[in-house]
């Protein structure tokens, strides 16, 4: 009886081991789904960006005695190296030197021209900016790619990106700014549940003038 049950029970067991097994090897092709061509794109611009955001907060912990501006140039640059590592694993074999390399542009020069209160409200404002730029690029490619990892790093990165987006306007609430970085905060928070047409372009959250 033991023989003839061992031997009805041992087929059964088998079949369980292939379904596991074949679900878990679903579940693998779709975590390594091949990216797409706006998805490879999306990723090098984003790792380009945060090359951009980690060298201009870089500059900010040098230049600026504001502790506000040195909390969120730290908290940037340890967001974006966390983002860029994550992207990294989702396109194996990228090069992260040549992204930092791409990361220099004219709002880096620019700043570094700059001192005291001018760069502080000349680095928050970018910051506001870029944050929000990125928020709806990232709110874009989750709704749009079909790839299941990548899905899930935009999911993950909003909040994250939306938390340093929060400290930053909150900089620029701060006493002693004039009145039109006052008059341009206002404008992001009546702006603040835009979204932008266009992936990348820029977007009129934040209509500072400096």
């Amino acid at each position: 009886m033991r023989v003839a049950r061992f031997s009805r029970f041992v087929p059964v067991s088998l079949i369980l081991l292939w379904m596991t097994m074949a679900t878990g090897l679903a579940q693998a092709a779709d975590t390594h789904q091949p990216l797409n061509a706006n998805e490879q794109a999306f990723l090098t611009r984003a790792m380009n960006d945060n090359a951009s955001q980690v060298a201009m907060a870089k500059l900010a912990l040098a230049k600026s005695i504001n502790p506000r501006v040195i909390e969120l140039a730290s908290s940037i640059i340890q967001q974006r190296n966390a983002l860029s590592a994550r992207m990294a694993q989702l396109r194996p074999g990228v090069d992260l030197q040549a992204a930092q390399v791409a990361g220099g542009n004219a709002m880096l020069e620019h700043m570094q021209a700059l001192n005291g209160d001018a760069f502080d409200r000349t680095f928050t404002s970018s910051a506001v900016r870029n944050h929000c730029r990125m928020i709806s690029a990232y709110e874009a490619m989750k709704v749009s790619s079909a790839n299941p990892a990548l899905r899930d790093f935009t999911h993950d990165a909003i909040p994250a990106l939306r938390g340093n987006l929060t400290v930053a306007m909150s900089v620029l609430r701060s006493s002693g700014w004039t009145k039109p970085q006052q008059e341009a905060l206002a404008t992001v928070d009546t702006h603040s549940g835009s979204k932008a047409a266009v992936f990348w372009e820029p977007i009129s959250l934040v209509a500072a003038p400096w």
